[in-house]
């Protein structure tokens, strides 16, 4: 699982670069067998004026060429990271979870066709 990190308007630290890192290692790690890439964007919207303006959308890239994407707004850069990797989870476990609903029902379907008994004609 590749992260990269990049910033508009906001200092990319060590310590922001290493806490996004984390944050999104814990929420994703039981299925980052199935992730490509994590691309994270931060953005100060109005700069050191301050006030609920700092912005995180993480790009989710799926080894079944899906992608997730999710913004999360919050006065706190930590907090909206921390926020956005908790909405990351929830929507890349919905996501690969319809992927593998569809692929048994598929499944289901294709066997009970071959175990289907056939009909002998004489």
């Amino acid at each position: 699982m590749i992260i990269s990190t990049s910033s508009h308007n906001i200092q990319l630290t060590n310590g922001v670069d290493e806490c996004v890192r984390q944050s999104l290692d814990a929420a994703l790690k039981h299925v980052s067998h199935d992730i490509i890439s994590i691309d994270v964007f931060m953005q100060d919207i109005n700069g050191p004026k301050g006030g609920v303006d700092k912005t995180v959308k993480i790009r989710i890239d799926l080894r079944n060429r899906q992608q997730v994407v999710i913004e999360s707004t919050h006065q706190n850069l930590v907090a909206a990271i921390r926020r956005g990797s908790k909405r990351a989870r929830r929507a890349v476990n919905r996501r690969l979870g319809r992927t593998n609903q569809v692929i048994r029902h598929k499944l289901r379907d294709r066997l009970r066709d071959v175990m289907s008994p056939v009909a002998t004609q004489t």
